[in-house]
Parts: C-alpha cells; sequence; structure tokens
C-alpha cells in the first residue's frame, strides 16, 4: 500500500478584504480536492510544537513524522542541501538580499524579503562584490541562488543561538528594534547589516540591504526512511531529505509559468510512483505568494495545483490502496507576510475505506469537525 503526503507550504491563511473576507483556501475554486475532501476524514493537526520556531524547518520535519526536537535553525540545514562545507564548529547564518525603505538603515522598514524575488542573473555579481568587499575571516559568504546566501562563521558555534527575526515575519515593521537586539546579541552581525547597507545603495537593481536570519548549528534529524522520496523544490527541504537520507528530487521554479512547473512536477512524481511505497510531495508556491502579499496570487496558485497536478496524479492511483494526507506545514499570512503556528487544516484519505459528507478543505471546517492530531501522530497512521 502506498502512503503519500502533499504539503501545500503555508496554505492556511486569515481571511482577507482582498478575497472579500475569505481565505484563500476558501477563495479558490478546486473541484479535485473538494472531490477528495468529501471523501476524506478532516481536521486539524498540529505541525509546531508549542515553543518551536514557528516555519517550514519545523513545519515539514513533522510532516515527515521525524522529532522536531533535534532543530539547530535553518540555515545549516540549507548549506547541508547545497553541499556546502559543513563543520560542527561553525555558525551557519541564512542571509537574504531585501529592498528597504528608509533614509538609514536603523530607520528602514523591508519592502521584500526576497528584493523582488531577483533573479540569479541580476544576483549573482552582486553576491560577489559584497563577498569581496565586505565580508572577511572569519564570515565566509557564499551566494545560493536568487535572493539566498549562507554565511559561515568559523568556529561560530560559541555565538548560538542568536535570535534573529526571518525576514518574511518583519515585511513594513521598523527595523530598529531588531538591529538594537542584534546589537545586543550579536554585534558583528549588525556591523556587517550596516557596512553592506552601504555597499548596496547603487546597485541598479531592486536590491539595496540584507538581512541575516535563521542562525543554525549542526541539528540531530532522525527519521523512518524506509521505502521514501520526496518531492520538492526548496534549499530547506534538499537539506533535511538530505541530512535524513531521504531521495530528493528537485524541480526548478525559476523563469517559468506555475502551471509549467506543475506539469513537470507531476511527470517527475508520475515516474517514481511505482517503485516508491511513501512519497513526500511539497509544494512551496503558496507560502511564496502570502509572502509576497498576494492573496489573489496565493488562491490562484491552490487552483493551479487543483487543476494541472492534483487530477492526473489520482488518476494514476486507480485500482491500488493507498492513502493521502494533504495539509500545510504551517499559516502563512497574506495580509502580513508572516507565520503562524496554530493546528493548521488536514484531509486523510484512505482508499480502503472512503467518507462521505460535503466538506471543503478549509481552516473553518476544519476546526468544525472537532478532530485533532499532533503531525508525529497523523503520520504514523496505517
Amino acid at each position: 500500500m502506498k502512503k503519500i503526503t502533499i504539503v501545500l507550504d503555508g496554505v492556511a491563511d486569515r481571511p482577507n478584504p482582498a478575497l472579500g473576507g475569505r481565505t484563500p483556501l476558501e477563495y479558490a475554486q478546486t473541484p479535485n480536492l473538494d472531490a477528495l475532501a468529501a471523501k476524506s476524514e478532516m481536521g486539524l493537526v498540529r505541525t509546531i510544537p508549542p515553543g518551536m520556531e514557528v516555519g517550514s524547518a519545523v513545519g515539514n520535519l513533522s510532516m515527515l513524522g521525524f522529532d522536531p526536537s533535534g532543530y539547530r535553525g535553518r540555515s545549516f540545514i540549507e548549506a547541508a542541501g547545497l553541499g556546502l562545507p559543513i563543520n560542527e564548529d561553525d555558525l551557519y547564518v541564512r542571509v537574504n538580499f531585501v529592498t528597504l525603505e528608509g533614509d538609514s538603515l536603523q530607520e528602514s522598514q523591508i519592502r521584500s524579503y526576497s528584493a523582488g524575488d531577483i533573479s540569479t542573473e541580476q544576483a549573482a555579481p552582486i553576491a560577489e562584490e559584497l563577498a569581496a568587499n565586505v565580508f572577511e575571516d572569519p564570515f565566509n559568504l557564499i551566494y545560493c541562488g536568487s535572493f539566498r546566501s549562507t554565511l559561515i562563521v568559523k568556529d561560530g558555534r560559541k555565538l548560538y543561538p542568536v535570535e534573529l527575526a526571518p525576514a518574511h515575519d518583519i515585511i513594513g515593521q521598523p527595523l530598529g528594534p531588531y538591529l538594537e537586539r542584534m546589537k545586543e546579541n550579536a554585534p558583528e552581525l549588525k556591523e556587517l547589516l550596516e557596512r553592506a547597507w552601504e555597499q548596496l545603495q547603487n546597485t541598479g537593481t531592486p536590491v539595496n540591504g540584507i538581512w541575516f536570519w535563521g542562525a543554525s548549528i549542526v541539528p540531530d534529524i532522525h527519521g523512518d526512511t524506509d521505502g521514501r522520496i520526496a518531492l520538492s523544490e526548496t534549499l530547506l527541504m534538499d537539506g533535511i531529505t538530505k541530512i535524513a537520507g531521504i531521495p530528493n528530487i528537485g524541480t526548478e521554479r525559476e523563469g517559468r509559468s506555475y502551471e509549467d512547473f506543475l506539469e513537470e512536477k507531476l511527470r517527475r512524481t508520475l515516474e517514481v510512483l511505482p517503485d516508491y511505497d511513501r512519497l513526500y510531495v511539497h509544494f512551496q508556491e503558496t507560502d511564496d505568494q502570502a509572502h509576497e502579499l498576494d492573496p489573489v496570487a496565493k488562491a490562484r496558485a491552490i487552483e493551479a495545483f487543483d487543476r494541472v497536478f492534483l487530477p492526473r496524479f489520482l488518476q494514476a492511483l486507480e485500482g491500488s490502496d493507498y492513502t493521502i494526507t494533504l495539509a500545510g506545514d504551517h499559516f502563512t499570512f497574506s495580509d502580513s507576510g508572516a507565520h503562524g503556528g496554530d493546528p493548521v487544516p488536514y484531509i486523510y484519505y484512505d482508499s480502503r475505506s472512503e467518507q462521505s459528507h460535503s466538506r471543503r478543505l478549509t481552516e473553518k471546517e476544519g476546526a468544525a469537525t472537532g478532530i485533532y492530531w499532533e503531525a508525529k501522530d497523523l503520520m504514523q497512521r496505517p
């Protein structure tokens, strides 16, 4: 029997005026997902244990059925996914190219956490100049594509933990208070931010600053990997699967339509479907659009998944015994770009025992069932 997990990253949301007071899940037209939900158990699942970092790292570890308590920050995981130099004595920090508004760094706020999702072609030479002119031993800036870089601090493990706010969680907020906290916790990083800001004021691109977050050290990630494969497209998932020892097939999103991306992802998923019993299929677009504060685009991404991927994937499963668990990994709010850690709605479909009801997969209808799971328990169901 096949056991399939589908994660629409950050799909859960709250009502938004741009959608007539509905959430993207409520607003989206999803006939195929609705038909599957009507045959499935529905409820809420907690993907973020209390007190843990609210984000895709913890959420996806939970949905993979792993114990997220061994998580030690995001950037090391992404570095592992890229095959960067790994040393247990070093500190790893995620670096975003950002677009800032304000006359000084202290008075600025983040307008775009990704510098308008800048292309690799534009960003690579900027990163090269930044690495040469601002960062020196023990700081090594390594460019990772698009708006992302990794900062490796040699022998920096002793600095962990470092409290750094994710760029996508503080869009539109004054940076002053966060910089003051950085001055107290990691003054060397604050100085680098200031030097980078001076360097980046005339790039001719949306990049006019950087932001540090996700400071991390070597994690302790363990879980059952037997018969498993993942299909995802983020550095984070590349790293999680590499550390855990799960094969991962990526699909490149940059530079093409989401529909074209989904077509290729579907093809790759169907190619491996006969050879694996446990598939973990992860989609990032819903989270990205929420971080861009675009609830309509988020709803359209849900509709594209429903239209392009889901029906042919389900058709390929016909005649076999299988389960599908479909959920987000956390909330991502389209009105602020921030993450939320409340339990998210899920559906659990078992081809051996179909249910029959009229509910859709939405935040309200998931809560209305009164059914609740911890992610580790939901993922261990037979």
